[in-house]
């Protein structure tokens, strides 16, 4: 579910879910305003996709959350 594999395309994954929030992601935002603009992407569609998306995109060092804003990670 995480990553791809022979049975979940790369739409399905939490990493297909993470790159459609990164390409939205331009400046920070709150939680709230990020939801609202992806939750039509096919890749997101259901809360919990979102959040588990974000918990990824965090533990693998691409957002910070800093007073109340998710931001992109610029390396």
């Amino acid at each position: 579910m995480i990553l791809p594999t022979k049975h979940i395309s790369v739409q399905y994954s939490l990493l297909g879910a993470g790159a459609a929030i990164l390409r939205r992601l331009d400046s920070p935002e709150t939680v709230t305003a990020l939801w609202e603009r992806v939750r039509t992407e096919p890749e997101i569609d259901v809360y919990w996709r979102f959040v588990l998306s974000l918990d990824l995109l965090f533990a693998i060092g691409v957002l910070d959350f800093k007073d109340g804003l998710i931001a992109r990670l610029q390396r």
